[in-house]
């Protein structure tokens, strides 16, 4: 539309008469925004990849037209926050350069209010764009918007801790003489909590609190300083506030959060005994404690394996506190810690509690009771859970099949195993490498290794590489046999499979061949471990030391408590009590104590008859 070697303005005027359009302030805009390239475009592939907001820039003509006529720059503005024109990636572009690069500013509060609201309903980032349009367009002489539309900004970048970006724009709301109100402050509190700034939030409290401010904070505001003190571990500081000034200076009474806030911070420190006194306050002050407060002292209890307490701190409150009857957060927590500590039965009956008394168990639940149950050897109560979880609506995904036929696999009952593995094919799950790996373990543990080839070639077929887990499981599961040559072929075929072989599995290796007395070829395994640049550890080291022990081979041992020193890999009791029951027997008594000391190791104290 704009041809070369014209005037801006009279190729406006020529379109405006070809077309009838009425006037040149209507009709410049649509003309502008038609030269952006659009997704349909037939040349857009064609054009050079460029940053977008060169790309888009008008022309030097065309941004002298819009200066020099405020009507024109005021369409193009209210074209762009129209309901009706969608911001593409172009447009977006060129909106954004207007105030920023070019100095046009939106004409009026609304329709910059408009504006912002399509930039933040484009994507996550556009906080970010949103904020610095405001700022470039209240720097270009743009009339400011209202204070909500600022709370609107600043939230998200508090949310984010974006810190910078949430300080430079509260600084164009003040510079704007735009009012913030108690909302305002709160975010800004918020937001300097968010990023450890907790001093500066407490003297922006103090300076709203003070006897010139207009603006009071409210509860929430004061309770989030609290929050920020105790997650910053100035607990004992948030207490004092609690105490001290909350009350007296901000004028809000503590309620359940602030208390709650408290008692999070001792409980998160392993301290349950102040937790349940800051607790004890809030009943006392006629305040009630709610499902946070329950359940911050049940997961304390359990953390530190005070299960039966948790149990007891349960049963009792749900009694006196109407408003902690427990949740689902609640059961879990105790079901998980009743189950990792064997109490099965007390586990499986808080579980049918929670499903007849309180709620419907999710998915989740049934997870951890199948989970538990399985592991604990309770095979026959595990399948019943899975089935209870079908019968509930849940589909079991690939993880509660792989408890089922881990579970199996570890009670050496492989039929039933492999059974529940074509349940898992027949219900459309793919086998993971992780079904496989367990099925592997359980058919080496077993001596069966033509159903370990045979799990091999299904394994492969079904497109599931194994994994360095998977090697180490099966070398393990052949030296254990005393199949030492085939795991050094599998050993030999991770190359070729491009899995590295980690410390685990030389560990492995190196162990059964000391043990097998073939210490040479262990020293070149271990040598060529050292080549792979593969960290050797102090299992690494003991089981060299036993071969050699075993060999009685000083010298290789010499050399290799020389490389534990310079590798600084701290022996460990079994270390010390290789070479206690070898070095001295050998007259080696000064070499033995030499390595101790130079490693910071003593020697335990050997009683005689």
């Amino acid at each position: 539309p704009f041809r070369p070697g014209a005037s801006a303005s009279n190729n406006v005027r020529s379109q405006a008469s070809r077309s009838g359009a009425p006037s040149t302030a209507s009709t410049a805009p649509r003309l502008l925004l038609r030269r952006l390239p659009t997704r349909s475009h037939p040349f857009r592939r064609l054009r050079p990849r460029r940053p977008p907001l060169r790309a888009h820039t008008p022309s030097a003509s065309a941004l002298s037209l819009l200066r020099d006529t405020p009507s024109l720059s005021a369409e193009l503005y209210s074209t762009l926050a129209a309901p009706s024109h969608a911001l593409t990636p172009a447009s977006l572009a060129l909106l954004l350069s207007l105030p920023s690069c070019h100095r046009l500013p939106p004409p009026s509060a609304p329709i910059l209010s408009a504006l912002l609201s399509k930039i933040l309903a484009r994507r996550p980032s556009s906080p970010v764009q949103a904020a610095g349009f405001l700022c470039a367009s209240l720097a270009a002489g743009a009339p400011p918007p209202e204070t909500s539309v600022f709370n609107k900004l600043l939230a998200p970048l508090a949310r984010a801790g974006d810190l910078p970006r949430m300080t430079q724009l509260f600084s164009s709301m003040r510079a704007a003489t735009v009012r913030p109100d108690a909302v305002t402050y709160g975010i800004l509190v918020n937001g300097l909590c968010k990023s450890g700034r907790v001093g500066d939030a407490l003297r922006m409290l103090d300076g709203m609190s003070g006897s010139d401010s207009d603006v009071r904070p409210d509860v929430v505001t004061v309770n989030t300083v609290v929050n920020g003190l105790c997650k910053s571990g100035r607990v004992q500081e948030a207490v004092t506030f609690v105490e001290e000034r909350m009350r007296s200076v901000h004028g809000h009474a503590p309620d359940t959060f602030s208390y709650n806030c408290l008692a999070d911070a001792f409980c998160r420190v392993g301290n349950v005994a102040m937790a349940c006194e800051v607790i004890g306050r809030m009943e006392r002050e006629g305040l009630s404690p709610d499902v946070f407060t329950l359940n911050m002292i049940v997961v304390a209890l359990c953390r530190v394996g005070r299960v039966w307490a948790a149990l007891e701190f349960f049963r009792e409150k749900r009694t006196i506190w109407p408003e902690a009857r427990g949740n689902a957060v609640t059961y879990s927590t105790l079901v998980q810690a009743l189950l990792s500590t064997k109490n099965v039965d007390v586990a499986m009956e808080l579980f049918h509690e929670m499903k007849e008394v309180w709620q419907p168990p999710k998915k989740t639940m049934y997870f951890i009771m199948t989970l538990g149950l399985a592991q604990a050897g309770r095979l026959q109560d595990a399948c019943s859970m899975a089935s209870s979880m079908k019968k509930a609506g849940f589909q079991l995904d690939a993880k509660a099949y792989n408890i089922l036929i881990g579970g199996f696999c570890r009670e050496n009952r492989l039929c039933e195993a492999h059974e529940w593995l074509g349940k898992m094919k027949e219900a459309g799950l793919r086998p993971d490498v992780y079904t496989y790996t367990t099925l592997l373990s359980g058919s080496c543990k077993a001596g069966d290794f033509l159903a370990v080839d045979e799990l091999m070639g299904k394994m492969i077929d079904d497109g599931c590489r194994p994994s360095v887990v998977t090697f180490g499981t099966l070398i393990h599961g052949y030296c254990k046999a005393g199949k030492i040559d085939e795991a050094l072929h599998i050993f030999r075929s991770m190359d070729e499979s491009g899995v590295q072989p980690n410390t685990v599995i030389y560990n492995i290796l190196i162990d059964f061949l000391c043990k097998s007395r073939n210490v040479s070829l262990a020293i070149k395994l271990f040598d060529w471990m050292s080549e792979k640049h593969v960290p050797a550890d102090v299992t690494t080291f003991n089981a060299l030391l036993k071969g050699l022990r075993d060999k009685n081979m000083p010298e290789k041992a010499f050399e290799l408590m020389d490389r534990m020193r310079e590798e600084r890999c701290t022996p460990d009791s079994l270390t010390i009590e290789v070479l206690l029951e070898w070095l001295p027997g050998i007259g080696e008594t000064n070499r033995l104590n030499n390595f101790m000391q130079q490693v910071g190791c003593t020697a335990p104290k050997r009683t005689t008859t």
